[in-house]
């Protein structure tokens, strides 16, 4: 992005538009933009990252292995809507290849902001996020049509995957240690949660 603009705190004071989020330099911290207003959150604590790395580093060798289409992580801004403007960080998305120019990093340069609906969303859990929170996550990823997110949470070791449509969520299964996570967006890709939390 044009690191011209605005700077972040300037970014607290006013609604930003799409124009504005376009001219913002790239910050390497999580923040989200809801309904225009810029909404910074703390960094996430080290076993916060190694659980996202380690969800990074084993989807993307079974996705790269079989073409599937992409990986991305943290931070990484959704466009959910242009006006007012809103955006999500996901920990860990991925997009299969028939909705992106292409997988490779000249094609994605051609993506300068990202409005296609990831077909897998990761979260991993953080004591911020309440059920509110959640709630709200979980409706922005419905709307745009996300088709599956998984709830990584490190206070329980487990995984809860969920289907999302429309307007609903749906339980698929919680996964705990000991137990191979299925997906229904990756049907080949069978994860054992103990290897989320090495």
């Amino acid at each position: 992005m044009n690191a011209t603009s605005t700077s972040a705190n300037e970014l607290k004071n006013k609604k930003i538009t799409l124009a504005d989020y376009l001219l913002m330099p790239e910050i390497h911290h999580p923040y989200e933009i809801i309904d225009g207003e810029f909404m910074p959150s703390p960094a996430p604590i080290p076993a916060h990252q190694k659980i996202g790395l380690n969800l990074v580093i084993l989807l993307n060798q079974h996705v790269t292995t079989k073409d599937l289409g992409v990986v991305l992580f943290a931070p990484v801004d959704i466009i959910l809507q242009r006006d007012p403007l809103r955006t999500r960080q996901p920990d860990v998305l991925f997009i299969h290849k028939d909705k992106l120019p292409g997988t490779s990093l000249d094609d994605l340069e051609e993506l300068q902001i990202l409005e296609i609906a990831p077909d897998l969303i990761i979260e991993v859990l953080s004591p911020s996020d309440t059920k509110k929170v959640l709630s709200d996550k979980l409706l922005d990823y419905q709307r745009i049509g996300v088709k599956e997110c998984w709830l990584v949470s490190r206070e329980f070791r487990s995984v809860e995957v969920l289907r999302l449509m429309a307007n609903q969520s749906e339980r698929v299964g919680r996964f705990g240690l000991g137990d191979t996570l299925h997906s229904e967006v990756l049907p080949d890709f069978l994860l054992t949660v103990d290897g989320i939390f090495v």
